[in-house]
């Protein structure tokens, strides 16, 4: 049976972490987890971002966040333009098509789940 986001103990060790400051920030992927997690730590009295700062990852719903969550935003369309220009020609050249290095980079939307730290 698969599991819908953390589990209890995941979200007690990440709380322990956060407040004995050796974690910041979290990098989530994805955004429904990040979700989920911004759940368990607020009920677990962690603020957001004033004792840890979360980025998402997909920027689908992060945006519908309270509060908004930061997020990276792949170029979906870009890739899968790419994905499918890349079929077209692996069918057309087959083997012959030499192995290519794509960099489709994200962008990274700022909001206010994150904090400065000094």
């Amino acid at each position: 049976m698969e599991q819908d986001g953390p589990s209890d103990e995941q979200v007690a060790q990440v709380v322990r972490a956060i407040g004995d400051g050796s974690v910041t920030g979290l990098l989530v992927h994805n955004d429904e987890d990040a979700l989920l997690l911004v759940q368990h730590l607020r009920l677990a009295g962690v603020r957001i971002p004033a004792d840890v700062s979360i980025v998402a990852y997909d920027d689908e719903v992060a945006a519908l966040s309270d509060p908004p969550l930061t997020a990276v935003a792949p170029p979906k369309a870009a890739v899968g333009r790419s994905a499918v220009d890349l079929l077209v020609r692996r069918i057309e050249q087959g083997s012959a098509l030499a192995a290519q290095h794509v960099a489709l980079l994200p962008e990274l939307r700022v909001r206010e789940s994150t904090a400065v730290r000094g």
